[in-house]
């Protein structure tokens, strides 16, 4: 099921082996979820390659959040298993994901995912992150999503600024 709003997706990596830690494998990963960007698989809001984990907030486009994610690990498996050649799955059968309804949860789990490398104690800021949105080489990648609609006013609150005026 296609869902218009945005979802938090954590895929771990096998038993949550730290194979993302060096540069070729994570850059290839990122180059994949771009890739699937623009394929429009996805509306990229946000994303962080972790040691063990790609965690991403994105709106799936073209299927659900499961083809989605099958996309991104079959494009990743072939790269990872040139890369990683003692690896045997790569990444985990199951993953997270929570579907973000409010502009509130969107913020909050967008805040945490790019903060997750501080919170690891990898880096002092999230834009010195060299695997993540926060980095400013990653701005033209992601995109607000815009949208959630505001909330009707109710007539009490109508009516209160009215007064106010």
């Amino acid at each position: 099921m296609i869902h218009n709003y945005p979802v938090y997706v954590r895929v771990p990596t096998e038993n949550e082996t730290p194979y993302l830690k060096n540069r070729s494998c994570a850059e290839a990963i990122i180059g994949v979820v771009i890739e699937a960007q623009k394929q429009e698989w996805m509306q990229l809001h946000g994303f962080v390659v972790l040691p063990e984990a790609l965690e991403l907030v994105a709106t799936p486009t073209k299927q659900g959040v499961a083809g989605m994610v099958a996309h991104i690990q079959s494009e990743t498996i072939p790269l990872l298993a040139i890369l990683l050649p003692g690896a045997n799955l790569i990444w985990e059968k199951r993953f997270m994901q929570i579907p973000l309804t409010s502009q509130r949860a969107l913020d909050a789990r967008l805040a945490m995912l790019l903060l997750a490398p501080v919170a690891c104690g990898i880096v002092e800021m999230a834009a010195s992150y060299p695997y993540s949105s926060a980095n400013p080489r990653y701005a033209a990648a992601v995109s607000a999503y815009s949208g959630f609609q505001k909330p009707p006013e109710t007539e009490n609150a109508a009516d209160a600024q009215k007064a106010a005026s």
